[in-house]
């Protein structure tokens, strides 16, 4: 945890109030605070890592898309695209520094209260939230990798790169787990005959509810975007089907489709729930239980 000493070199002006923002939840990639001066109240940022990634999560994401959550520049790159969609903002950043061997970066304060869920809300906020998502996708690239540091390889190889990783995250974080293991040959096997999706586009690896803001009964902001990745759009797809209910997701198609064609994932959904499940993205949830969540789009 940064000392109120070390933040104060990251402002101009005497820093009068210091709130650790916590987001609730264990395994969290970053440290984040809010930080009051005389003149403005500013949001710094900065990992909690200072060793490559080791759980699934970010083991995953850094071994697939060459994303490394020690590196603010991903944060940064996040941002600036999303900054550039309309309808929901992202925070601009200020400044960055490193101190002590590690990068800070001191971001515009968002307003809002953090979205608990997705499920029961109105349908101008699912649709906005179609419609944000859509704008998104429209940014196209032949590659997979990251905003920041660009190409890993082809769109093209991005199932054997992934055949890859899935292999490794079993070896390494599920040796003990006999429904996942048991799984693994069968997976890569789809995943060598399943057809590359030929969209590729920002996606976002841990799209959740809680990465939002909400003001007035909208979403107000994206705030948590380090894990941004250029990857097939399915992959949002498949997350969303655990953060949406049939309700939901047609306000949310609705808002979309004024936009772009939502996909097919039919094919895609039994492989890469599996992906998405090894990066516990949702937690540690028993394999048949991720399996049976229902399919919504």
């Amino acid at each position: 945890m940064a000392s109120d000493s070390l933040l104060q070199h990251l402002f101009y002006e005497p820093i009068e109030r210091i709130t650790y923002l916590d987001p609730g939840y264990s395994g969290h990639a970053s440290d984040v605070w809010l930080v009051k001066t005389a003149r403005e109240e500013c949001v710094v940022r900065t990992s909690r890592l200072t060793e490559a990634p080791t759980r699934e999560f970010w083991w995953g994401c850094l071994n697939l898309f060459g994303i490394d959550p020690r590196r603010m520049r991903h944060f940064e790159a996040n941002a600036d695209m999303l900054g550039s969609i309309l309808g929901i903002r992202a925070p601009r950043v200020h400044s960055r520094a490193v101190i002590e061997s590690k990068e800070y970066l001191v971001v515009e304060k968002m307003n809002g209260k953090a979205c608990r869920a997705f499920i029961g809300q109105s349908d101008a906020l699912l649709h906005q939230l179609g419609t944000w998502l859509a704008q998104v996708h429209l940014n196209r690239y032949d590659y997979f990798g990251n905003l920041s540091s660009g190409k890993v390889d082809r769109k093209e190889s991005f199932h054997a790169h992934m055949s890859q990783t899935i292999r490794q995250l079993v070896e390494r974080d599920y040796k003990h787990d006999s429904k996942i293991k048991t799984q693994v040959e069968s997976i890569i096997s789809e995943l060598f005959v399943l057809p590359v999706p030929d969209y590729f586009c920002p996606v976002f690896i841990d799209l959740d509810p809680s990465q939002f803001l909400i003001q007035d009964g909208m979403l107000s902001a994206v705030v948590d975007v380090e894990a941004y990745a250029i990857g097939p759009r399915e992959f949002d797809f498949v997350g969303l089907e655990y953060v949406l209910d049939e309700k939901s997701a047609a306000s949310f198609l609705k808002g979309y489709s004024t936009i772009l064609d939502p996909p097919d994932i039919s094919k895609y959904r039994k492989v890469y729930r599996y992906f998405y499940r090894l990066l516990g993205v949702q937690g540690s949830v028993d394999l048949n239980q991720w399996y049976a969540q229902r399919a919504i789009f």
